[in-house]
C-alpha cells in the first residue's frame, strides 16, 4: 500500500496545503521538503524501522509524518511538551531515528539514535514510494491511553480511513481547520491534518496558536472548524463575556473532544456565539465511539457495535480498534447507562481522570509522591478548583519534614508538568477506615475544612 495514499497528496500539487503563521505551503512544497527527511533516514539505516516524530505543530511536522512514509517507516508521534517520555518511546518502539527540532532540550538522545532536525531543504520526489503492508501500523499514537500511563498504539491504514470517512459526513467539507487538541491526538490529527488535506484544503499548524487568536480568525471567517478541549472553550467564554468579537453563526463549527463538556459550558458557549459544538467521545485505542451535539445521550458511530455489561461497562467492537487490543470487543474505561440509540456517562470505572484534555491516572502520580524523601504515605485526588479539576496531593510527612514546594519540585523533575500537584496539604495522618482503607470522604472534609 502507497501510505500517501491516506492523504492523497499527489492530487493538485500546487494547491495551498499548510499554513503557519503568515506562511502558505503547497503540497508540492511539503513533499519537497519531506523527500529529504526521507533520504535522511533512509542514509541513517533506519528506513522500514519506526521513527519518532518529536516536533511542535508546524510546517516541520507535516514534512516529517510524510517524510516517515516516503521512507517506508511508520511515524511514532510524540507530544514534545511530554518531554519524560522520549526515551521510553525510543525504548519500546525500538525506534530507528528521531525527527526534532533544532535545539531542543535532553539532546542526549543522539547518543542512542540518530537525530533529524526538519529545515528548509528539499530534495525531488520519486516516483516509487516506498510501500507499507496493508494491515501494519501505518502510525504509531504515544499517548497516555485509557490506563493513565504512556502506552504506544498502533493505528493502520483502515482504524485512520474508517475514522476519516465517519468525520468527514459529519463535518461535510471543511476548508480551513485549526485545532487546539495536540496533533499527536487521535482526534487532533484526524480533524487538524487528515481530514483539511485529504479534502483538499488547509491546516493551521501555526504554532503557539491561542484561543484568542483562533476567535479571532472565526470571527473573521478565516476558519471553518476549530477543535479544543473543554478547558479552551471556558477561556474562550472568559473571552467572549470580557467583549471579544463572536464568530458567525454560518461561519464556523466548533467541536469538543478529550473529555467530556459539561452541559453549562454547551450552553454558555451557544448563548455567547450562536454556534453548537459537536463533542465527540472515544480513545486512542478505541477510536471514535460515539458523538453528540446537544446535552441528550450520546449517540453511536455508525461502524461502532456495542455491548454494555453487568456493572455498566461500556465494550466496543469497531473497525477503529487498534491492534493493541487483542480481545473482540474492546472495553472503554468508562461506566455507561444504555438510552436509545446510545447511553449516558455514569463516571470513571478506575481512578483515571482527565484533566485538560490529558488522561492522568492518580495512582501514578501517588507513588511519585510517596518516593519523595521524608513523604510517609500520601494520596492524590482530583478536586474541582473554581469549577476545573486540579490535582491535589495529601501527604503524611516522616521524621525529616518536607514542604509542598519541594515536593512539587521533586514530582516535576521524574514527571510531565501536566501531572505536578497544583496544590500540596500536609496532614498528621491520613484518616482510613476501620479496613484500613483511605477514607476519602473524611479526606475530602479535612480538605474544605483547611480551606474555610
Amino acid at each position: 500500500m502507497d501510505p500517501l495514499s491516506l492523504l492523497d497528496l499527489r492530487k493538485d500539487p500546487h494547491s495551498p496545503m499548510i499554513v503557519t503563521g503568515e506562511a502558505t505551503y503547497t503540497r508540492e512544497e511539503i513533499l519537497s521538503r519531506a523527500s529529504f527527511i526521507a533520504e535522511r533516514i533512509v542514509k541513517g539505516g533506519a528506513g522500514g524501522a519506526p521513527v519518532i516524530v518529536n516536533l511542535d505543530a508546524g510546517v516541520g511536522f507535516a514534512a516529517g509524518l510524510v517524510g516517515c512514509w516516503l521512507a517506508g517507516s511508520a511515524p511514532v508521534l510524540l507530544d514534545p511538551l511530554v518531554r519524560h517520555e522520549l526515551d521510553r518511546a525510543v525504548d519500546e518502539t525500538r525506534a530507528g531515528a528521531v525527527i526534532r527540532n533544532p535545539g531542543s532540550r535532553d539532546m542526549e538522545i543522539a547518543a542512542r539514535v540518530p537525530v533529524i532536525t526538519p529545515n528548509d531543504e528539499t530534495a525531488p520526489l520519486k516516483d516509487d514510494c516506498a510501500q507499507i503492508e496493508d494491515d501494519a501500523p501505518l502510525l504509531y499514537l504515544f499517548t497516555s491511553g485509557s490506563t493513565g500511563a504512556p502506552a504506544l498504539v498502533p493505528k493502520t491504514f483502515e482504524n485512520l480511513n474508517v475514522e476519516y470517512e465517519f468525520l468527514s459526513n459529519l463535518f461535510d467539507s471543511p476548508h480551513r481547520v485549526a485545532t487546539l487538541v495536540p496533533w499527536c491526538h487521535i482526534f487532533g490529527f484526524i480533524l487538524s491534518f487528515l481530514l483539511p488535506v485529504r479534502k483538499g484544503g488547509v491546516c493551521d499548524l501555526t504554532a503557539g496558536i491561542s484561543p484568542r487568536i483562533v476567535l479571532e480568525r472565526a470571527a473573521a471567517e478565516m476558519l471553518d472548524l476549530v477543535v479544543a478541549v473543554p478547558a479552551i472553550y471556558r477561556v474562550m467564554i472568559r473571552l467572549l463575556e470580557k467583549g471579544q468579537p463572536a464568530p458567525s453563526q454560518m461561519g464556523c463549527r466548533f467541536v469538543s473532544s478529550g473529555a467530556d463538556l459539561p452541559g453549562r459550558l454547551r450552553s454558555r458557549f451557544e448563548d455567547l456565539t450562536g454556534c453548537s459544538i459537536v463533542d465527540l467521545y472515544g480513545s486512542t485505542e478505541a477510536g471514535g465511539v460515539a458523538y453528540r451535539e446537544d446535552d441528550g445521550p450520546w449517540l453511536y458511530q455508525p461502524h461502532v457495535e456495542s455491548r454494555i455489561l453487568d456493572g455498566g461497562h461500556l465494550e466496543v467492537k469497531s473497525p477503529a480498534v487498534s491492534v493493541v487490543s487483542r480481545e473482540e470487543f474492546y472495553r472503554l474505561g468508562d461506566l455507561v447507562r444504555p438510552m436509545p440509540g446510545g447511553f449516558v456517562l455514569d463516571g470513571r470505572a478506575d481512578d483515571v481522570v482527565k484533566i485538560g484534555g490529558r488522561r492522568i491516572s492518580l495512582d501514578e502520580i501517588t507513588r511519585e509522591v510517596e518516593s519523595c524523601p521524608g513523604v510517609e504515605r500520601a494520596v492524590v485526588l482530583a478536586r474541582p478548583v473554581r469549577g476545573e479539576l486540579r490535582i491535589t496531593a495529601c501527604v503524611e510527612s516522616s521524621g525529616a519534614r518536607v514542604t509542598g514546594q519541594e515536593i512539587k519540585t521533586f514530582v516535576r523533575g521524574r514527571m510531565a508538568d501536566h501531572k505536578v500537584p497544583s496544590v500540596v496539604y500536609e496532614l498528621e495522618q491520613i484518616p482510613t477506615t476501620a479496613a484500613g482503607k483511605v477514607d476519602r470522604r473524611e479526606l475530602n472534609r479535612l480538605i474544605d475544612e483547611g480551606e474555610k
